[in-house]
């Protein structure tokens, strides 16, 4: 139904060539585009094209036959018929701000609401469950239905945890595993649906009016130790480089005097290396010379033997 070839360069807009052609706008971007859209007409087309950053299902009579990456596609003559359809997904990273207003948020184990908000990025890993489990069957699916697919999934995500948790634990004590407990839910979450999160960042809580009061001396309390694990983890880190700077310090030294040995090993060699082929040199110059000496002897016995005759 289609062949890759293997000279991928191509210029945008080619009329033969079926492509998406991408804009931002906003919350309104696009994330899929599928062909044929009203009005076009597969049998005047002969390739189609697939950007580094997308990828693309060929369906023919509603069959998935592929899933396709970066490349420019040739359409076999059986394919330009009703029936075929290519999906192109933007499989680049997204990022996408979400936020649960506290007027509809999450209830604590104590009965306080809690309404949070953040931004996160992801990457739409495995285009086919993406498509056939989130998006199903829609013909537009854009940055904006995304962001409210997340937040729906946000809310029951934290409603099964924030459930074990009273609301002083969710906004002091026990904040940093509380949002390791969402990243770690949602990421199997996300996962499920063929998504891949790169970053979670939990950026704001927002508590009940009458709650804020009750939270203020735990919150002076908290600040405080923070403050000083704080102080103690750069005295720590200072403790550490003073260490490192120490160690570097020894290393050079001993790489220092490796390289003097080195070197001076290095020169011994060559000088022993010089007299030894001066010696060689000689001794083949001797064995030269008596070799001629010989010859030359050997010559004059049978000069003389030739005049004894």
């Amino acid at each position: 139904m289609y062949k890759k070839l293997s000279d991928d360069k191509y210029k945008d807009l080619d009329p033969k060539i079926i492509s998406w052609e991408r804009r931002d706008m906003g919350n309104e971007t696009p994330l899929i585009y599928i062909y044929p859209q009203p009005g076009d007409d597969i049998k005047q087309k002969k390739y189609f094209a697939v950007k580094d950053y997308e990828r693309a299902l060929f369906y023919s009579k509603g069959k998935m036959l592929g899933v396709l990456g970066g490349g420019i596609f040739e359409i076999d003559k059986k394919a330009k018929i009703k029936g075929t359809e290519i999906v192109w997904i933007d499989t680049s990273i997204l990022e996408i701000t979400w936020g649960v207003p506290q007027s509809n948020g999450i209830p604590t184990k104590d009965g306080h609401i809690i309404g949070l908000h953040g931004d996160l990025k992801l990457r739409i890993n495995e285009v086919k469950t993406f498509y056939s489990d989130i998006i199903a069957g829609k013909k537009t699916w854009v940055i904006k239905d995304l962001r409210n697919w997340i937040t729906s999934l946000l809310q029951t995500s934290m409603r099964d945890i924030f459930k074990k948790y009273d609301a002083k634990n969710v906004i002091l004590e026990e904040r940093e595993r509380v949002i390791n407990l969402i990243i770690s839910k949602i990421t199997d979450e996300f996962i499920r649906y063929g998504l891949e999160l790169e970053t979670f960042n939990l950026i704001g809580i927002q508590v009940p009016e009458g709650a804020e009061s009750l939270y203020r001396t735990d919150r002076e309390k908290s600040l405080m130790a923070g403050e000083i694990e704080l102080l103690k983890k750069k005295q720590e880190l200072e403790a550490q480089k003073m260490e490192f700077e120490a160690s570097k310090k020894v290393f050079e030294r001993k790489q220092a005097e490796l390289d003097a040995k080195a070197k001076l090993e290095e020169e011994k060699y060559l000088v022993e290396a010089s007299k030894l082929e001066k010696i060689v040199d000689v001794e083949i110059l001797e064995k030269e010379q008596k070799q001629k000496s010989r010859e030359k002897l050997l010559k004059l016995k049978q000069r003389e033997k030739k005049k004894l005759r």
